[in-house]
């Protein structure tokens, strides 16, 4: 078949899939925040931040890793370490995620013709959750380019990268003597693709980014949830000044939202952006506010998930919520720009964001004016 046949097939089964896909993702639609669905419509530029958990990007075995490659390189890390696993387990699933996906987050459109028009549309629901870019194979999503069809995980738990690592490590234990096959048989009797010889290939790559990363990965698993070494450098922010608290879009305003006070503004971005310190001030509170932060949260979890606040003196506070992990103590003084800790989705919520809250003598204000007041325009997509 000819490449105009193959998309004009496509084309036709995706108009077949679509008065089916249109239900489902609007029902999902509904449970999925603003700043989720900004960051799954504009991928690219959200994933541009310059640093993440992960630091900044890096040069391993020859290769050039941008700063979300790095994070997602540190996820998957440290979703081994989390497990007891040793640091084996680690390269293989790098390897692995590289070859399927060169470590992005990838959602899937449905256009694969391979699947039927109910298959196509949940596929499609993929698009609805934070990713890096858009693949097409079959019904593959994630790091590991895994398959709900083939019982990975629902579409929505496949979007999640540490349950996407950690769905790679379960199936990787069952493996007869994993520890010492060869990493790309190890690989393959995991993944059982068509091209299974293909992972021995980013064994030097793999090996190198375990050995960059595994500290940091044994800290978080020794350490408390949520507290994290801070790899950003701070923003230059002049002295008595405000700056914006992170990268990306604004995205939910402040007041009433689904009947009820929306008491800050969110900002999308994509996991492990930084988040800094509006202005200067001493953290009154760095802890997990809901009953656990070592994982995304959900709609039925009550808290801010892992929290932030400053005082920034005269009655004024900001607070940071939903971190994936912050990188402060109470009572340590910060400047401007300090780094607080990374976009994550920890309490209640359901996507990667960041609730930035002001509030004065104890009572919410709406972020936009008190900062433009202040000379930073928040509306802007400029960090």
């Amino acid at each position: 078949m000819t490449g105009t046949a193959k998309r004009m097939v496509r084309a036709w089964l995706w108009k077949a899939a679509l008065p089916l896909a249109l239900p489902v993702l609007a029902a999902l639609t509904l449970l999925i925040p603003l700043a989720v669905l900004a960051a799954a419509a504009t991928p690219t530029a959200l994933a541009s931040s310059a640093c993440s958990t992960a630091g900044t990007g890096a040069t391993v075995a020859g290769i050039e890793l941008d700063a979300v490659q790095m994070a997602h390189a540190q996820t998957i890390v440290t979703a081994g370490t989390a497990r007891g696993l040793d640091s084996y387990a680690a390269t293989v699933a790098l390897a692995t995620a590289w070859q399927e996906s060169r470590l992005r987050m990838l959602a899937n459109d449905g256009s694969s013709p391979e699947l039927t028009p109910e298959q196509a549309a949940v596929t499609a629901a993929s698009l609805t959750h934070p990713h890096d870019g858009l693949g097409s194979d079959h019904d593959s999503v994630n790091t590991f380019q895994q398959r709900w069809i083939a019982g990975w995980g629902t579409v929505a738990q496949l979007m999640d990268p540490v349950y996407a690592a950690d769905a790679f490590y379960t199936r990787l234990v069952a493996v007869p003597n994993w520890e010492s096959i060869p990493l790309t048989r190890a690989a393959q009797a995991v993944q059982v693709s068509a091209y299974g010889d293909a992972y021995a290939r980013w064994e030097p790559l793999a090996r190198q980014l375990t050995a960059m990363l595994w500290p940091a990965a044994q800290r978080a698993a020794a350490g408390p949830a949520g507290a994290v070494a801070g790899v950003c450098p701070a923003l230059p922010v002049p002295a008595g000044a405000w700056t914006r608290p992170t990268t990306g879009q604004l995205t939910s305003g402040f007041g009433f939202r689904w009947g009820s006070q929306h008491a800050g503004v969110d900002f999308a971005g994509p996991r492990g952006t930084p988040v800094y310190a509006a202005a200067a001030g001493t953290v009154v509170s760095a802890a997990c506010t809901s009953t656990y932060c070592d994982r995304d949260g959900s709609l039925d979890l009550k808290g801010y998930g892992n929290l932030v606040e400053l005082d920034h003196g005269d009655g004024v506070a900001t607070r940071y919520a939903h971190l994936s992990g912050y990188t402060v103590t109470p009572g340590q003084q910060v400047p401007a720009g300090a780094l607080l800790g990374y976009q994550g989705a920890t309490g209640n919520s359901t996507g990667v964001h960041l609730h930035f809250e002001v509030r004065v003598h104890g009572a919410p204000v709406d972020p936009v004016p008190w900062l433009a007041d202040r000379g930073v325009d928040l509306p802007s997509t400029a960090g």
